[in-house]
Order: structure tokens, then sequence, then C-alpha cells
């Protein structure tokens, strides 16, 4: 992919130059600091091979595949995204798209996954009294239906002419990555100004939904910053070899605060299909006590979430007081 930066230039351009004054041994000399622009694409290139892995397995019929064919696509996307001072993002914004594009046609069989282990968890902890009518066959037959649904959609996408039209311009970005003069410094220098751009992010994020009454408008921005935050650790643990144990400390964080806004996403996502179960259990004329009891304990979850959200966000505000302007 060919950059329209003016000031691309290519990644191994800055070598630290050994000490005039360097006493002379036997042992080979140690190998220069890498650049930003030489780890990001290692990066690209790991997760690209791992993409592909997935495909593969998808294609072969293995549901836990499209977790992780998903994952790896964001994975990609928030490389793309989260080192914008690294790689010029004229050149990698359409791929950006596409990206989600795939995101979003894996997502639907991958929700429903999840959901299917969610609604397995509650019914697994329900005291048998709780549990009126032939709630489990009923949420099983249901969402079959929509597993299969959702297989459709994954496997029309791997198949169209836009996914290949996608793995295309991962091989040519790969070839000629379109970096931009900041890629030439060393890693250790340059990778934690984008990690303190990625937290500067989040806190927009958080604070957006924060500010929001409850709804469907602060569960959406509280799914951009649970985003955000996923992008936070990744270009964090991208960085962390070039800076060590700081950004190691900032990532495990940063996954703390994903999984409790994970709890929260996975709430959001479960309610309304509770709510279409019910409502098939009602039109066949089945009790739909327990599923409004399930409803109910989703909703204690993501009360729980809000009331954790302070404490984990000063924790992780805490382990990014190294980065660069931080507190911008």
């Amino acid at each position: 992919m060919t950059s329209t930066s003016t000031d691309t230039l290519a990644p191994g351009a800055h070598r630290a130059q050994p000490s005039s004054n360097a006493k002379t041994s036997n042992r080979s000399p140690a190998a220069p600091a890498p650049s930003a622009g030489e780890v990001v694409l290692a990066a690209l290139h790991k997760q690209t091979k791992a993409l592909r892995r997935a495909e593969h397995r998808v294609r072969d019929n293995d549901p836990k595949a499209v977790t992780q064919m998903r994952v790896t696509s964001r994975q990609l996307r928030s490389t793309l995204r989260g080192f914008s001072r690294i790689l010029d993002p004229r050149a990698t914004r359409p791929l950006v798209a596409e990206l989600a594009w795939l995101g979003r046609q894996l997502g639907e069989e991958n929700d429903t996954h999840a959901t299917i282990e969610e609604l397995r968890r509650h019914y697994d902890a329900l005291p048998e009294e709780l549990i009126v009518g032939p709630v489990a066959d009923d949420a099983r037959r249901e969402l079959d239906q929509l597993v299969a649904q959702g297989a459709h959609t994954t496997q029309a996408a791997l198949d169209s002419p836009r996914y290949a039209a996608l793995r295309q311009a991962l091989d040519r970005l790969l070839a000629d990555p379109p970096f931009t003069e900041r890629a030439t410094r060393p890693a250790a220098q340059e990778l934690p100004k984008s990690v303190a751009k990625a937290l500067r992010k989040l806190d927009r994020r958080l604070a957006d939904g924060q500010a929001l009454p409850a709804g469907p408008q602060r569960d959406e921005a509280l799914h951009e910053a649970r985003k955000a935050d996923k992008q936070l650790r990744h270009v964090t643990e991208i960085a962390a070899p070039a800076v060590g144990k700081p950004a190691r400390r900032l990532a495990r964080q940063a996954k703390k605060l994903q999984d409790l806004l994970g709890d929260y996403q996975d709430a959001v996502v479960a309610r309304p299909l509770l709510h279409q179960l019910s409502a098939a259990a009602a039109a066949n004329g089945r009790p739909v006590s327990t599923y409004y009891l399930v409803d109910a304990l989703e909703q204690v979850r993501t009360d729980r979430v809000l009331q954790k959200l302070p404490h984990r966000l000063s924790s992780l505000h805490d382990k990014g007081a190294w980065l660069p302007s931080a507190a911008g």
C-alpha cells in the first residue's frame, strides 16, 4: 500500500550508532534497538497470519474460530488506528473500515454463542424452584435458529469478493507499509506517545458514557469506551517489549477494565434476547417468570459495573502515570 503522505520513510532508517570509545570485544555487537515502525509492522504480520489461521478453522465449521477471527480482526483494526502516529491514517482508513465490516459479519454468530453461554450460566446458578417451565429447551430451540442464521452470514462474508479484496489490501499493506517519519524513531521513545493518545481517547469515551442517563445512549457510549479500552490494551501490549514493566502493568489494568466493561456489554446484549425468548414463550403458552428473573439479574449486573467503574479507572491511571502528557 502506497502512502499519500509526503513524509513517509522506511522504518529501518534509524539505527543507534555504537559509542566511539566503546571497548572492543570478541562478542557480537548488540542488535540495534528496534524502530517504532519495525515493532508495529511485526505486530501486523503476526495478526494477519492469525486472521488467516482462524479463517481456515471457520471454513472447517469450528464455532470457536469465529470468536478468534473476530478478535484478530479487531486487533488489526486497533493496530492501524492506535498507531496513527506511525502509520499514515489517510492510507489505512479504508482498510480499517473493511475490517470493521468483517467484524460485523462475524459478530452476529459470535454474540449468539456468547449469549448462549451467559444464559446457561444463569440457568445453572438458579435454584430449581425458580425455574418455571421448559426454559432450557425453549431457549435452546430459539437460539439454535439464531446460530444457524449467524453461521450463514459468516460463510457468505468469507466467500464474498469484498473479503477477497480485504485480504489483498492486507497483503499490500504488509509489502509497502505507509509509514510516517515517526516510524524511524526508537520504539522505546515513540510508542509511549501512542499509548498516551489511546488513554486520552478512553477517558473521553468514559466521560461521555458516565454523563448520560440510563438508556440505550449510555449503553452505546460505554460500548464505545470498552472498544477504546481494548485499543489501549492492545497498543500497550505491542509497546511492552520495548518499554518494559510499566507498559505491562498498564496493560494488565486495561484488561481488568475491559473485563468490567465487558460484563456491562454482555448484559446489554443479553437483555433484548431475553425479551425475545420471553415473548416467544408467552406466544406458546409457556411460563415467562424465569426470563423476568434473569433479566432482573442482568440489570443488577450493569448497576454493579457502574459502581466499580471509578475505582477501576483510578487504578488504570495510577499505572499510566509514566506516560508522556498522560494527564492531558
